[in-house]
């Protein structure tokens, strides 16, 4: 009986002394949790959002259609002129990457010649499928930038032309023969005008190079030039040439090009929580001795568009005011003197500042450390007029008021 009582009297302390511990086993982690809540509440109040890596372009592999149209010119007897013939060229090619792409052209129409004595002209068709490969020289030259709307290219490549319709050779050719036995002029027929003279269809290798220019109007669509040189057997135009030479013919063409698909993108810019910092009390201006450094943001004719090739040093500008939040920046917009009048050129620096303003705001750059100024015509920092058509970013840096400038 009494060691029941001792049991039973054991089992109801241990289960009223951890009744009594759950309570307090509770209530830790919740003030645990309400002390970090206050904490990062806190610590909120006294952080901002600043731009780690801002947004930047990169191409994306894609496919195109090109069309185009011109003049054809065939070397031969003749004038220049009598040697024209209308062309056509259609293309669809694949971007690999900036520099390199591959594509498939079918192109022709008809070529013209002509044979002096006696004298005779003729023309035949022709179509002439390629493929080539297609090389970016301006990528090349000036270094990546999908978003540059100018292009020059060079390809080489080769294919064959299927000939047909050689009609007025074949006539000519018989028509020789007919006055073979006289003399005209004292000049004795006795060599055969179209010693390669065919007739049917032929095919004829080809190869082919040239160089070309887009000008990006739109993401997707490209107005642009090309010249041609393709280098064919001497069987091409019916005549046996020099030494047995090749024939040649070229091409001068306009055009349009559909990009199927983006050809770039952009990153998403990159953030993270950084110390606030106070803004001063009051934004004075700044004497120009105290300027630490300047960028100078170039802009074209009547334009406030900031262009892809500016982008890198709004980049720098970015990184060295995130670096330095004592730093802050004066925005001056220009315009050249020479061109439009004093209200378009003050409207125009206004609107230069202001689009440098909303750039390094979207990035993350507080508006307080920031001013903007707008001088119209009525200054212009440059000797070159061209130069004049800019926002000068000046930055103070309390810090470093002899920070290295620039080099742009």
């Amino acid at each position: 009986m009494h060691k029941t009582l001792i049991l039973l009297t054991l089992f109801l302390s241990v289960t009223l002394a951890v009744k009594a511990q759950q309570p307090q086993q509770v209530q830790q982690p919740q003030q645990v949790q309400q002390a970090q809540q206050v904490q990062q509440a806190q610590q909120g109040q006294q952080m901002e959002r600043r731009l780690v890596s801002v947004p930047r372009a990169f191409f994306v592999p894609h496919w195109y259609v090109k069309a185009q149209a011109g003049a054809s010119y065939d070397v031969g007897e003749g004038k220049f002129y009598q040697l024209i013939s209308p062309s056509i060229q259609l293309a669809g090619g694949y971007k690999f990457n900036e520099f390199f792409g591959l594509r498939g052209t079918i192109s022709g129409l008809w070529a013209k010649n002509r044979y002096s004595f006696p004298e005779t002209k003729y023309q035949w068709n022709f179509i002439q499928p390629a493929i080539e490969a297609e090389f970016d020289l301006t990528q090349l030259i000036l270094g990546r930038n999908p978003e540059r709307v100018h292009s020059v290219y060079a390809f080489v490549g080769g294919g064959v032309a299927l000939s047909f319709g050689n009609d007025d050779a074949v006539e000519a050719n018989a028509a020789y023969y007919k006055m073979k036995n006289y003399i005209i002029q004292d000049y004795p027929l006795t060599r055969a005008p179209y010693e390669k003279l065919w007739s049917d269809t032929r095919w004829n290798p080809v190869v082919r190079a040239g160089v070309g220019y887009d000008y990006r109007i739109t993401e997707d669509i490209s107005l642009g030039a090309e010249v041609n040189a393709n280098m064919l057997p001497d069987h091409f135009n019916s005549k046996l040439g020099k030494s047995d030479n090749k024939d040649w013919h070229f091409n001068a063409l306009l055009g349009i090009k559909f990009n199927i698909g983006p050809s770039h993108g952009r990153t998403e810019p990159v953030y993270e929580d950084v110390p606030k910092a106070e803004p001063p009390a009051q934004f004075v201006d700044v004497p120009a001795e105290q300027i630490s450094f300047n960028v100078n943001i170039y802009f074209i004719i009547n334009q406030s568009i900031i262009r892809a090739n500016q982008l890198p040093k709004l980049t720098r500008l970015l990184q060295y005011l995130n670096e330095h939040p004592r730093a802050f920046v004066r925005l001056s917009g220009y315009a050249d003197k020479g061109t439009g009048n004093p209200t378009i050129n003050m409207r125009l620096s206004i609107e230069r500042s202001q689009a440098v303003s909303k750039y390094l705001q979207d990035a993350g750059l507080a508006e307080w450390r920031i001013r903007r100024f707008a001088k119209g015509d009525r200054v212009q920092p440059f000797d070159i007029p061209e130069e004049n058509r800019v926002c000068i970013c000046y930055v103070y840096d309390p810090d470093n008021p002899t920070a290295q400038r620039f080099e742009y």
